[in-house]
């Protein structure tokens, strides 16, 4: 018995005549009754609508699949599509180092030569002076810049008195006998710090002029002591100075009378080891 075919998938649908007279005679050679022609229409145009949708579906996956592809290839696509490549440079390297701008380096400033202020352990005891001394006293005239010889070489014009940067204490010193009355005042100066040897330079300098007047004014030869130098020189009329320096600070002995029975020069250079001594502490 032969079966009925529907028209092929791609075929414009018949007229209504038409396929309405085919279907009238296929029921005919079959024996059954045509289905009504809108039942056939609807058919025909849910196939249309299903082959549309798979044809659609089918491209979509397509696309999909080219897509996903293209972020799998793609460097860095995401955790969608995996792990892309792993990054060796950290991220913290990736900005620009900032160099440290240096602290500037402090100048340094000159060091005071200076060790410590004056006490009364920086001047001379009576016994330094010898048997007979006396002392020592405060003395009541100030001394208020390092003179030489009194004011003698200032007055002619080859030193000028060096002022300290404090006060400087002097003490008096006696030796008295029925015959003889000596005295020797001392003063300790302090200068600024770093000046201490041009202040020795300068008197050293009046001196070996001799003020003017080398009869008058002998520069001994410099004694060997612990403190920084010394210098030793005689007046006329039997007195001397003494000056010795530490660091900045100078120690000046002023003698008026040298005691009886004494080498001037003997004594003079004994008395100026002593006041290194006291002056450094030592």
């Amino acid at each position: 018995m032969s079966t009925g075919h529907f028209p092929h998938e791609g075929v414009e649908p018949e007229t209504g005549d038409a396929l309405r007279s085919g279907l009238h005679a296929r029921a005919g050679r079959v024996d059954i009754s045509p289905p009504p022609i809108g039942a056939v229409r609807q058919r025909a145009q849910k196939r249309r609508r299903r082959r549309g949708m798979v044809q659609g579906l089918s491209g979509l996956a397509v696309t999909c699949a080219v897509v996903v592809g293209i972020v799998a290839w793609s460097p860095g696509g995401g955790d969608v599509a995996g792990p892309g490549p792993t990054s060796t440079t950290d991220a913290s390297s990736a900005r620009p180092s900032r160099t440290p701008t240096p602290t500037p380096t402090p100048t340094p400033q000159p060091k005071p030569t200076t060790s410590r202020t004056t006490s009364i352990s920086d001047f001379l005891l009576a016994s330094d002076l010898g048997a007979g001394w006396t002392g020592p006293v405060a003395s009541p005239v100030p001394r208020p810049g390092l003179s030489l010889a009194g004011s003698y070489c200032e007055d002619t014009g080859y030193y000028s008195s060096q002022t300290p940067v404090e006060p400087a204490p002097n003490k008096l010193y006696y030796f008295t006998t029925q015959k003889n009355a000596a005295e020797t005042e001392e003063a300790v100066y302090t200068f600024a710090a770093g000046t201490g040897a041009s202040v020795m330079e300068k008197v050293r300098t009046a001196l070996v002029a001799g003020c003017g007047d080398p009869k008058l004014i002998k520069v001994l030869a410099s004694p060997s002591t612990v403190a920084d130098e010394a210098i030793v020189f005689t007046t006329g009329g039997g007195g001397g100075n003494i000056l010795v320096r530490s660091g900045d600070r100078v120690a000046s002995a002023a003698l008026n009378l040298i005691p009886p029975g004494q080498d001037r020069v003997v004594w003079m250079v004994a008395v100026a080891k002593q006041m290194a001594v006291r002056l450094t502490g030592g």
